[in-house]
């Protein structure tokens, strides 16, 4: 699943950084390792563009194993 967001004012940008971060949660036989993932990208994403961001994509991602899964969370995102 993907989910993107566009300010209006997205144009007016003249020097922009784009940013990546990747987090993820491992589920093991059930019992599950890591489950503040998501809230530490959020912080992760705030401390790198302390202004907010212009335009961002958030993509969620499930990779399944043997007995076991990883649900990944990706963040694209250029900061103001």
């Amino acid at each position: 699943m993907s989910q993107v967001d566009i300010d209006s004012n997205y144009h007016e940008l003249d020097s922009y950084k784009v940013i990546e971060i990747e987090e993820s949660q491992k589920n093991m036989l059930g019992f599950v390792f890591h489950t503040d993932y998501v809230d530490q990208a959020y912080t992760n994403l705030l401390r790198q563009c302390p202004n907010g961001t212009a335009i961002i994509n958030v993509e969620y991602l499930t990779n399944h194993g043997f007995l076991s899964w990883t649900d990944i969370i990706r963040i694209k995102a250029i900061c103001r």
